[in-house]
């Protein structure tokens, strides 16, 4: 698999390796077939052969290197007993809860069993997915999991948990410590039914100020990484955390991949990590709009030479012509 050869071997292959951060979802009319069958998205979530299909779609139309088994990072707060559900234009939605019932109820909940149906369909896809191509599973990191559980929905400030966090310090820091349970739980359980890497997704790290980093974002990354290599020594994990790259320096005794988002140049990250492999990191604004040739060609003979995995900076926008993704990667290919 092109992708471990990079990620556990730090080989620098021409091409690199490639996937996309949503690459299994709206932007693929045969995608919105299968959603369409389904008002409820968790309950497609939790749909064994559906989940199949869609994750093994893109590699059905492209020549990438891995799936990424198609799922959501809340499922960790809806099967914890805070209903979640999607609206139209709007994104996700979570009811208001209490929170101090919500952590009883968190340790009467096993992942294991109420993820079965998920176990199941990483499963099935390792066995349909090629054996050169890798398969991803992932999971939201606790700060970002908990700006959509206090905020009860997607926010724009940040100022909704910022204040919480402050005026419910112990509260908080509770909830964080089982979220890092259940996130490695999460992470464990992909891994055992057949993911061949994981990811880390702290979507939201740039709303989190730099003196508290270290206390929200660093060392619940720490204790997640450890407990899964505990399990599983030799996993590769990928870290995404947007909007703070700059602090990827103090985590390299990590060992992990770093993905970069696409607010900053990633030659000028792999000249601060030299070693680290690192994804990234075309905008995906600029495949919408495909005037990303340039910026392409930059990002390819910058990192070429270096252990790295082609990718967004971000998730694929939902109205990307799919012409643009063919574009792209005969691009990356034959570049």
């Amino acid at each position: 698999m092109r992708l471990l050869d990079v990620l556990t071997h730090k080989k620098c292959l021409t091409p690199p390796p490639i996937w996309m951060m949503r690459q299994a979802g709206r932007y693929l009319p045969e995608y919105k077939q299968v959603r369409k069958n389904y008002d409820d998205f968790m309950q497609f979530c939790f749909s064994q052969d559906d989940v199949v299909k869609v994750t093994l779609q893109p590699l059905q139309r492209f020549q990438l290197d891995a799936a990424i088994i198609f799922s959501d990072i809340l499922v960790i707060p809806h099967v914890l007993g805070q209903r979640v559900w999607f609206e139209p234009d709007h994104g996700p939605k979570l009811e208001k809860v209490d929170f101090r019932k919500l952590l009883l109820n968190a340790g009467q909940v096993s992942l294991e069993q109420v993820l079965a149906p998920v176990a199941d369909s990483i499963a099935k896809t390792r066995a349909q997915l090629d054996h050169t191509k890798a398969l991803i599973g992932f999971s939201g990191a606790p700060w970002t999991l908990l700006t959509y559980m206090i905020s009860n929905g997607k926010t724009a400030d940040f100022n909704t948990v910022l204040d919480f966090a402050a005026s419910n310090r112990e509260l908080f820091a509770q909830l964080q410590s089982m979220l890092e349970e259940k996130v490695a739980e999460l992470l464990c359980l992909h891994i055992s039914a057949g993911a061949n890497v994981v990811q880390i997704f702290e979507s939201w790290a740039v709303a989190v100020p730099p003196p508290l980093r270290e206390l929200y974002l660093y060392t619940p990354l720490r204790r997640i990484v450890g407990k899964v290599r505990t399990r599983y020594p030799g996993i590769p994990i990928i870290y995404y955390a947007r909007g703070v790259s700059g602090d990827y320096v103090g985590l390299q005794d990590l060992d992990v991949a770093f993905g970069v988002d696409e607010t900053v140049d990633i030659i000028d990250i792999r000249a601060q990590l030299s070693s680290s492999v690192l994804q990234g990191n075309l905008s995906p604004n600029k495949l919408l709009n495909g005037d990303f040739e340039e910026d392409l060609g930059r990002i390819l003979s910058g990192m070429h030479g270096t252990p790295h995995i082609f990718n967004l900076g971000h998730g694929i926008n939902k109205d990307t012509p799919i012409s643009h993704v063919e574009r792209m990667i005969d691009v990356v290919q034959n570049l």
